[in-house]
C-alpha cells in the first residue's frame, strides 16, 4: 500500500469516517496490506474496540519518540501530519482530547497572554437599578415587586414566582459583555445560557397568553414545556415559537444573519415582515438572511458547544469565521493580512479554558499561519512556504 493510501485510510479512521462494525474497519484489523496502518492506529492509543480513548501523555510520547533520524522520520512525519490535523475530533460518540503543548516551547515572556473569558454580567432592573453579577461572592436573595430573584455565587441568575406579587409586569435586562458568559432561569423555570456579546430582555414573571423574550447575540434554550403559554423569542426581524424544546440563536447584529439551531423538540421560525415561517426538526437550521428564511441540515451538538465549555469548529470552518468566535470570548481584534489568509481552513474541538496564544499555537501547527499578538490585536498572517 502506498504512503497516499494510509493517508487517506488515517484521514478516514480519525476524523470518524471509519468505525468499529463497519466493513471498512474490519478490513484495516484483518488484511495484511494494513499491517503499518493498524501499527500506527495502536501508537496513538487505538485499539480494535469500539470504546478508543486516546491517552494524552502516550500520543505526546509517540510523537516524540518518531522525531529521531533513519527509516522511521518519513513514518512520523506521515503521522504528525494527520493527527495534528484532525486535532480533537469526535469519534465513535465520544470526544477523543489531547495537548499539544510542548514543554519546551515556552511563550516569550513579552507577549501578553489572552485568558479566556468567565461568568460574568450586568442586571439590569426595571428602575435602572444595576447589578455586576461578577461581584456577587455569595447567594443573594432579592425580592422586587413580589418576585424572588436569586443571585447565585455560581454565576447564575433564577427568578421565582411568589405569592402576593403584582400585577404590573417589569422587564429586566441581563448584559453579557466580550469575554463573559451567564446563566438565566426564568420565572417559568424555563433556563437560557447567555454567549459573550449577547443581551436578553425579559419579564420577571409570564402573564398572559404568551412568554416572550427579546435576544441579541447569541443564547441556548431550554424551555420549559407549558401547552397553554407559547415561548417567543423575538430576534430582531425573527421570531422563534416553540413549546417546549432545546434550542440554540446566533443573531450577532454585524452579521445581519439569524441562525436558529434545534436540538430537540420543534420550534416555528417566522419573518415578522412577511410572515413566511418554516418548521424545524432536530438537527435542523433555519438562516435568516436578507428577508429570507432557508433551512439546512446541521450538526446540532456542534452548534451548541460553547454552552458545554467548547469552540468546536468543523471541516472546513475558515479563520475568518473562527476569528469571530475567539474575539467574543478573548476581547481581542483580528487584522488579516490578506483576503486570502482568511479563507484558510482549520477543524477541531478545543476547550475554551485554554489561553488565545495556546489556540493559536494549536492552529499554527497544522496551518500555514502566523498569529501575533500586539497587546489585544491580533495579526495573522500567511508563512511562506
Amino acid at each position: 500500500m502506498s504512503i497516499k493510501d494510509e493517508k487517506e485510510w488515517l484521514r478516514a479512521v480519525l476524523e470518524g469516517r471509519v468505525k468499529p462494525g463497519d466493513a471498512e474497519w474490519r478490513k484495516i484489523w484483518r488484511d495484511a496490506d494494513f499491517a503499518r496502518v493498524r501499527g500506527v492506529l495502536r501508537e496513538v492509543g487505538m485499539m480494535e474496540r469500539s470504546d478508543v480513548v486516546f491517552d494524552r501523555e502516550k500520543m505526546w510520547r509517540v510523537v516524540e519518540g518518531y522525531r529521531g533520524e533513519g527509516q522511521n522520520r518519513r513514518r512520523v512525519a506521515m503521522l504528525w501530519r494527520w493527527v495534528a490535523a484532525v486535532m480533537i475530533p469526535l469519534f465513535v460518540g465520544g470526544t477523543i482530547w489531547f495537548s499539544l503543548r510542548e514543554t519546551k516551547e515556552i511563550p516569550v515572556a513579552q507577549v501578553p497572554v489572552l485568558e479566556a473569558g468567565s461568568p460574568q454580567a450586568v442586571l439590569i432592573m426595571a428602575k435602572g437599578e444595576r447589578i455586576n453579577l461578577a461581584s456577587v461572592q455569595v447567594d443573594t436573595l432579592t425580592t422586587k415587586g413580589g418576585v424572588r430573584v436569586r443571585l447565585d455565587s455560581a454565576r447564575s441568575v433564577t427568578y421565582e414566582q411568589g405569592e402576593g406579587q403584582s400585577t404590573e409586569v417589569e422587564y429586566n435586562t441581563i448584559v453579557v459583555p466580550r469575554k463573559g458568559e451567564y446563566q438565566l432561569t426564568l420565572a417559568d423555570g424555563s433556563r437560557v445560557y447567555l454567549n459573550s456579546e449577547s443581551e436578553i430582555r425579559f419579564p420577571t414573571f409570564f402573564s398572559g397568553e404568551e412568554r416572550k423574550v427579546y435576544l441579541k447575540g447569541e443564547a441556548f434554550f431550554e424551555v420549559a414545556p407549558d401547552a397553554g403559554k407559547p415561548f417567543i423569542v423575538d430576534v430582531g426581524e425573527v421570531d422563534v415559537r416553540v413549546l417546549g424544546t432545546r434550542f440554540n440563536v446566533n443573531a450577532y447584529t454585524p452579521d445581519e444573519v439569524i441562525r436558529t439551531t434545534l436540538v430537540s423538540g420543534k420550534v416555528r421560525v417566522s419573518d415578522r415582515k412577511d410572515r413566511a415561517s418554516t418548521i424545524l426538526a432536530p438537527g435542523q437550521q433555519a438562516v435568516w438572511e436578507e428577508g429570507r428564511i432557508s433551512t439546512k441540515e446541521v450538526d446540532a451538538a456542534a452548534v451548541s458547544a460553547w454552552v458545554d465549555g467548547k469552540f468546536y469548529f468543523e471541516e472546513g470552518a475558515t479563520l475568518e469565521e473562527i476569528a469571530a468566535q475567539l474575539q467574543r470570548w478573548y476581547d481581542v481584534d483580528f487584522f488579516f493580512a490578506s483576503e486570502r489568509v482568511k479563507r484558510f481552513v482549520f477543524a477541531g474541538v478545543i476547550k475554551k479554558e485554554y489561553t488565545a496564544n495556546e489556540i493559536f499555537s494549536i492552529i499554527e501547527k497544522t496551518t500555514r499561519v502566523k498569529f501575533t499578538v500586539n497587546g489585544r490585536t491580533v495579526v495573522v498572517t500567511e508563512l511562506n512556504r
